[in-house]
C-alpha cells in the first residue's frame, strides 16, 4: 500500500522547489534590471507575485538566495557541459567539447550568467571576503580542464606546456566571452566558439605538428 504521508511530502517537496526556483528566476530578473545591490528581497517578491515572508520560508535572508542562485548555476551549467564532454572521445574532443558546450550554456542563459557574475562580484562571507571569487572557488571549475590538458599530454594528443596555465587561460577566454555576450545583444556566439575551438587546438598541439 502506499503511503499517504509519503505521497503529500514528495508532492509537498515539488511544490517548495518550485517555488524557490521561481523565486530565484525572479532574482535573476531583478539582478539584471538593477544590479545586485538594488535587488532588494522586497524587490524580488514583488517581480515574483509573492510576499516578502515567502521568499524568508524558503531562503534564511538575501545572502542564502543569492548563494543558492549561484550554486543553481553551476548546477545546471555542469548537467549541460558534463555529458557533452563524456561522450567525446580522446582528450582532443573532450577540450573542443568543453569550449563549445561552455559557450553554448552562456548563449542559453545569457541573462542568468549575467545576474551571477554580479553575485559573485559582491556576494560576501561573514568575514567580509568574496564567498566565490576566491582561488578555492576556481580550483573546483578547473581541475577537470587541467585533467584533460594532462590526460591529453598523457597520451600525445597534446603537446608539452603548463596545464594549469593552459586551463586558465582557456577558463579566462571562455569567462570574457560571457562578459562580451552580456555587453553585445547581437554577439555571434556559434562563430566565436569556432574561432575559440582552432585557437585552442593549435595552441594544444605539439610543435611542428601539422594541422
Amino acid at each position: 500500500m502506499r503511503s499517504e504521508n509519503g505521497t503529500g511530502g514528495q508532492q509537498r517537496s515539488f511544490i517548495e522547489e518550485a517555488r524557490r526556483r521561481q523565486i530565484i528566476a525572479s532574482a535573476v530578473e531583478v539582478i539584471s534590471e538593477v544590479g545586485y545591490g538594488n535587488a532588494s528581497l522586497a524587490r524580488i517578491a514583488k517581480h515574483a507575485g509573492i510576499s516578502k515572508g515567502v521568499i524568508s520560508y524558503h531562503f534564511a535572508g538575501k545572502d542564502d538566495l543569492m548563494t543558492q542562485l549561484v550554486v543553481q548555476l553551476y548546477v545546471s551549467g555542469a548537467e549541460h557541459i558534463g555529458p557533452k564532454v563524456a561522450a567525446a572521445v580522446g582528450p582532443r574532443n573532450m577540450l573542443l567539447a568543453y569550449i563549445e558546450s561552455n559557450l553554448a550554456f552562456i548563449a542559453a542563459n545569457t541573462n542568468y550568467v549575467a545576474a551571477l557574475m554580479d553575485v559573485v562580484l559582491n556576494l560576501r562571507d561573514t568575514d567580509g571576503r568574496p564567498k566565490f571569487a576566491s582561488a578555492d572557488g576556481e580550483r573546483e571549475i578547473i581541475v577537470p580542464l587541467v585533467d584533460i590538458m594532462q590526460e591529453g599530454q598523457r597520451t600525445g594528443d597534446f603537446g608539452e606546456f603548463d596545464a594549469l596555465v593552459m586551463a586558465k587561460s582557456i577558463r579566462d577566454a571562455i569567462d570574457g566571452t560571457a562578459g562580451r555576450a552580456i555587453r553585445e545583444p547581437d554577439f555571434d556566439m556559434d562563430g566565436y566558439a569556432a574561432h575559440m575551438c582552432r585557437l585552442f587546438d593549435l595552441a594544444t598541439r605539439k610543435v611542428g605538428e601539422n594541422d
